[in-house]
C-alpha cells in the first residue's frame, strides 16, 4: 500500500528585471523567459559586499546584452552534434601520446 503526504511545492511565475523592470513569464515566449540570468551569492570574508551578505540579480536578455555584451563569450551553435563531435574528437586526437585515447569500437565490443 502506498502512502502519501501533502507538499507545498513553489515554483518561479514570473521574473522582473532588476535594470528594466520587464516582467518575463515561462509561458510568454517573447518575454526572454528562457534567456533570463539571475545571479545570486553570498559575499565571504573580505567581500568587497560585505561579510556573508547575500547579492542577487535578475536580468532580461536585453539588459545583460547592454551591460555585459563587452564582456560576453558568445559561440555560434553548431548545425548538428556530429560537427561538435568531430572538433572534440580532433582535438582529443591531438593531445600527447602518452595520454589515454578514447575507445574506436563500440562500447563494450571486442576488436577481434
Amino acid at each position: 500500500m502506498l502512502e502519501y503526504r501533502k507538499k507545498i511545492v513553489q515554483e518561479v511565475a514570473a521574473c522582473i528585471c532588476d535594470r528594466c523592470q520587464k516582467r518575463m513569464e515561462p509561458d510568454d515566449h517573447d518575454s526572454g523567459w528562457h534567456e533570463r540570468v539571475s545571479l545570486s551569492f553570498r559575499g565571504g570574508f573580505g567581500s568587497i559586499f560585505g561579510d556573508g551578505s547575500e547579492v542577487s540579480v535578475d536580468l532580461c536578455p536585453q539588459c545583460v546584452r547592454d551591460t555585459l555584451g563587452a564582456w560576453l563569450r558568445i559561440t555560434p551553435s553548431e548545425p548538428d552534434g556530429l560537427t561538435y563531435q568531430d572538433r572534440l574528437r580532433s582535438e582529443w586526437d591531438g593531445r600527447e601520446a602518452d595520454r589515454p585515447r578514447p575507445p574506436s569500437g563500440p562500447a563494450g565490443g571486442d576488436d577481434a
